[in-house]
């Protein structure tokens, strides 16, 4: 059994036009394309038992992840672990990434996350062509203001994600860092199609919105 990327899932809720929300979060125009995978994101999560996954029990492992000592701010082509919660939303500000308004801002203790949709930048890998950060909605974890891990899900409205393109994307995003990737895939998918993906370290005050099938999660480590 299979995600079909191009599977209807139903009307798109966003809206594309031009608005400033409450608290600073923009909605921006959005193409047809990623129009209808925002607004079907919700609908994907609550339809996952008849695409046949289980919901939760998949469980993230409990392993020590590498660790990234916070760094001076760079310019606002990267992102690295540990970096300030002000540069990150620099970084989607030039890239045109949009906070998507159901998820607005969660706060437990001194943890928050936010959902994204990317901007579809273009990201350089060192002898490979560009990688555009499409295919995925993003949520960012921060603790105590510092980046810990982002959270991938896949947009099927711009086909998903696989585990190629994960990697890739992932290498792009954060060029300098030694990576902790874990991710959920259908086993007998041959596209490769990932459902869930973790870079980084989620807080523990967050857990619960990972591992959203039964799925067991695989675990790998990229290099810089």
């Amino acid at each position: 059994m299979r995600i079909d990327p191009g599977a209807p899932r139903g009307p798109c809720p966003l809206g594309a036009d031009g608005v400033r929300a409450a608290g600073g979060v923009w909605r921006e125009p959005l193409k047809a394309g990623r129009l209808f995978g925002g607004g079907c994101f919700l609908l994907w999560l609550a339809a996952l038992p008849a695409l046949g996954l289980p919901i939760k029990n998949g469980r993230l492992p409990q392993e020590i992840l590498p660790q990234t000592p916070a760094r001076p701010a760079l310019e606002a082509d990267r992102l690295y672990l540990g970096m300030r919660e002000a540069d990150f939303a620099a970084y989607t500000r030039v890239h045109g990434w949009s906070a998507l308004e159901q998820s607005a801002r969660l706060q437990r203790k001194a943890a928050m996350a936010m959902l994204y949709l990317p901007g579809g930048e273009a990201l350089h890998l060192p002898g490979g062509p560009a990688v555009a950060a499409q295919g995925t909605f993003v949520r960012a974890f921060f603790e105590r203001g510092r980046l810990s891990g982002l959270q991938l899900f896949p947009n099927f409205g711009e086909g998903g994600l696989t585990l190629k393109d994960l990697q890739r994307l992932s290498r792009a995003w954060f060029p300098d860092e030694r990576l902790q990737l874990r991710y959920q895939m259908l086993p007998e998918d041959a596209t490769q199609q990932v459902v869930e993906a973790i870079l980084g370290r989620i807080p523990t005050v967050f857990t619960d919105l990972t591992g959203r099938t039964s799925l067991p999660f695989q675990s790998l480590v990229l290099g810089p």
